[in-house]
């Protein structure tokens, strides 16, 4: 009898929680970013999307607005007041509370933190939103907002998403996700390495040792690089390395011959690319 209560109870429990699945691409969360009036903000984890809806951790969002948060753990809920607006949110139920009514705006629980429905939550304070598919990026538009300094997220702008999206396209367009994902790790390991340029933009068009990466010098570096080779390149951005310490990469058929295979360390092959660190 106690074991078929304890089970009940667990069954109970579960039900309760909301079950969901981040929408992702060849196995990684699709890197969404938020640019309000401009300005990346920044997350301890980045928004997600959700059957295509965008969510960001409360905390970041409220804290980049200027809305002030707070938690009742006996009611397990989280709330965010901001110009007279009223916001509450149960990780554990199918809505929130705005304005004393009931919406279907669920919050989520993710990676230990409260996420909350970006588009819901900045239309009803009176909020522009759009989406901006190519750079996988929710802009707002929010008059009266000055986002602090602290709350922005500078650590790549449009033009990297754009000129690493481009690289990716040049050197390996039509090759599996992985291997973009390796090219794409490879040319971010060179922004932040000392001795290589500071964006991604001078890093491939680097001619400081010879022409790094002879293509882009060429018409190619005009085409429009594809949703894939955009996320290949942000989750990069964000983190996402499969190539350790790389800075160099070749065809692997041309590898023996070249300069990277005979002076520097090989880390990995990847599909039809060789990496050196």
């Amino acid at each position: 009898m106690f074991k078929k209560i304890i089970s009940l109870l667990i069954t109970i429990a579960l039900l309760s929680i909301n079950v969901f699945a981040v929408d992702s691409y060849g196995g990684y969360d699709i890197p969404v970013d938020i640019d309000i009036n401009g300005d990346f903000i920044k997350c301890v984890q980045k928004p997600i999307l959700i059957e295509g809806t965008t969510y960001i951790p409360l905390r970041a969002f409220s804290d980049s607005i200027g809305g002030i948060v707070t938690w009742d753990e006996s009611k397990n809920t989280a709330t965010m007041e901001k110009d007279g607006h009223k916001f509450v949110f149960y990780p554990d139920k199918e809505y929130c509370i705005i304005d004393g009514e009931e919406k279907n705006h669920p919050s989520i629980m993710y990676k230990d933190l409260t996420f909350i429905p970006v588009r819901a939550v900045s239309e009803t304070l009176g909020f522009d939103v759009s989406w901006d598919e190519f750079n996988l990026t929710v802009k707002i538009v929010a008059d009266g907002v000055n986002v602090s300094e602290v709350c922005k997220d500078k650590s790549y702008t449009y033009d990297d998403i754009l000129y690493l999206g481009k690289i990716i396209q040049i050197e390996c367009g039509c090759s599996p996700f992985e291997v973009k994902l390796g090219v794409a790790g490879t040319i971010v390991n060179r922004m932040k390495t000392s001795g290589f340029p500071d964006t991604i933009k001078e890093v491939i068009f680097d001619t400081k040792y010879g022409v790094q990466f002879p293509p882009v010098h060429t018409d190619m570096i005009n085409r429009t690089p594809t949703k894939e080779s955009i996320t290949a390149g942000k989750c990069a951005l964000n983190g996402v390395n499969i190539v350790g310490n790389s800075l160099y990469f070749i065809e692997t058929r041309n590898a023996r011959a070249s300069w990277a295979h005979k002076n520097r360390p090989h880390y990995t092959n990847i599909g039809s690319m060789s990496f050196y660190e």
